[in-house]
């Protein structure tokens, strides 16, 4: 699901060159995250390229196969705000934009991404949203598991 809405998502001269991702908490450190082999338990049609510290590492280098990110929603890349607008930061410290297939975007000639003030809000917003969520499920499974003791 999140692969093809990021396909339609991009325009017909976008070509995806590459699969990053992890099966993991997206709540973990950053420096914790994409070590992990649980993709490995599961069969995903999907090639993989490596995860979050290896998109890292490739967008800082001077001959990466890309200059754009996409995600599904900024909240695939993180459940911590922190963390995912680090990641932001990061990508953009190295000239490479990051996209949310459920945003509104606009790729330039050069692929690049001029970010609008009403995207940096609408995606502050969510990236709160998707921290606010995980941290009411992990309250309420708490005083579940609280109650039935």
């Amino acid at each position: 699901r999140q692969l093809r809405n990021c396909h339609g998502a991009l325009p017909d001269t976008a070509v995806i060159v590459a699969h990053f991702y992890d099966i993991e908490s997206g709540r973990k450190d950053l420096s914790k995250r994409g070590t992990g082999h649980a993709h490995e338990l599961f069969q995903i049609p999907i090639p993989r390229d490596g995860g979050i510290q290896d998109l890292l590492n490739e967008a800082e280098r001077p001959d990466r196969r890309f200059d754009v990110v996409i995600c599904e929603d900024i909240s695939r890349i993180g459940r911590r705000s922190y963390t995912s607008t680090e990641i932001e930061h990061r990508l953009e410290k190295a000239g490479v934009m990051l996209i949310a297939a459920d945003e509104p975007f606009r790729l330039d000639n050069s692929g690049r991404r001029t970010k609008t003030s009403t995207q940096v809000l609408t995606r502050r917003v969510k990236q709160g949203v998707a921290e606010w969520y995980v941290i009411e499920m992990l309250e309420k499974s708490l005083q579940n598991a609280m109650q039935g003791a």
